[in-house]
């Protein structure tokens, strides 16, 4: 009996608009590298049956074009929105270094006890982030999917496959136009996922 298989690749949205900043929820344009990042990821993912976007404009508008290009259906999916940075939305990383001191550096090595001030709980987002994924493979079993995000839940996605700890999530890179893609393999007990490729481009 053959085995039931899906793939599940992430995309991680191109450069935005704005330079280097606290972007979580604040919703800016792509530029135009930033289309190229990721039409550039693309080029080898085939066989998709369905789209699913972040609602932010730096994903959703990239996964509108594919959906209409390729004929594909999409989903809006709020629980793939990016962390919410709280009093650093919008503000420059430099800022922040020099302005919040020690924060800063703490909230890179471990994020779980260094919440931004009036941000969303580490522990919050990857509650949001994997009760979806763990939804998804079990709703899309058989289906392969593409999931237009941001660089905050391809790294709790990342760290939720390999087992690490989610203090660990900042020592995962996930550059703009980032694809990561999974296999999942079902069984009668439960599903198995592998990593099969990460990095700029699908493979």
């Amino acid at each position: 009996m053959k085995q039931e298989k899906s793939t599940i690749s992430l995309l991680r949205h191109g450069e935005p608009e704005g330079g280097a900043i606290f972007r979580g929820i604040t919703d800016d344009l792509l530029t135009e590298a930033g289309w190229q990042q990721m039409n550039a990821a693309i080029e080898n993912i085939e066989n998709i049956d369905l789209i699913l976007s972040s609602p932010l404009r730096r994903c959703v508008d990239f996964a509108e074009k594919m959906a209409s290009q390729r004929s594909l259906p999409i989903q809006k999916i709020d629980a793939l929105k990016e962390i919410n940075f709280g009093q650093w939305e919008g503000q420059s990383v430099e800022k922040i270094a020099t302005e919040a001191n020690n924060r800063l550096t703490n909230f890179w090595q471990n994020p779980v006890e260094n919440t931004p001030p009036e941000g969303e709980p580490v522990l919050d987002f990857q509650q949001r982030v994997i009760s979806f994924w763990h939804e998804l493979i079990a709703s899309q079993r058989g289906k392969n999917c593409l999931l237009v995000s941001h660089g905050g839940v391809q790294k709790m996605i990342l760290a939720e496959v390999l087992k690490m700890p989610v203090q660990a999530m900042h020592n995962i890179e996930v550059p703009y136009g980032c694809c990561s893609t999974f296999n999942v393999y079902y069984s009668t007990s439960e599903a198995v996922i592998t990593l099969k490729s990460h990095g700029n481009q699908a493979q």
